[in-house]
């Protein structure tokens, strides 16, 4: 619950929802119980990389295109964290990282298209929490670096 508090903190001068949910892992069961489009599912990806671990927010249907992100990003290697890698970093599983990498110290690179949407939907640091919210509200409140790197 420390996440969660710590994100409503940063949202205190935003408009957007906390939602409360039935059990969820995956991106597509989460818009299936929020009642939202996959589209506008915003998963929080952590990485590593050859400068470090790095936090990568995208679409709930869009893929990480590795080769996009490495040149956009000047990066060698990338590579998805371990479930293991994940836990230690952030004390929480895979499903229920928000995509706030900051709040664990992780630089945070926003896909472009999430601004493109009305509202997303993300985990807020459970698997029982979601937040609602203005693309560009996320943005802000995130510090997240808009980039081009899905496919």
């Amino acid at each position: 619950m420390a996440v969660l508090k710590k994100i409503l903190d940063l949202l205190k001068k935003y408009d957007y929802e906390h939602l409360k949910h039935d059990f969820v892992h995956r991106s597509s069961d989460a818009a299936n119980i929020r009642g939202n489009s996959i589209e506008q599912a915003a998963k929080a990806i952590i990485l590593k990389t050859d400068k470090g671990f790095i936090q990568c927010v995208l679409q709930g249907h869009k893929l990480i295109d590795y080769k996009k992100l490495k040149k956009v990003l000047n990066l060698k290697k990338v590579r998805l964290g371990t479930e293991e890698e994940v836990l230690e970093l952030t004390g929480l599983t895979i499903g229920s990282i928000p995509p706030y990498g900051g709040l664990f110290e992780l630089d945070v690179f926003v896909e472009e298209g999430l601004l493109e949407l009305n509202y997303l939907y993300f985990s807020a640091g459970s698997h029982y929490d979601s937040i609602k919210i203005k693309p560009s509200d996320y943005v802000k409140s995130s510090g997240g670096i808009v980039k081009p790197f899905s496919k």
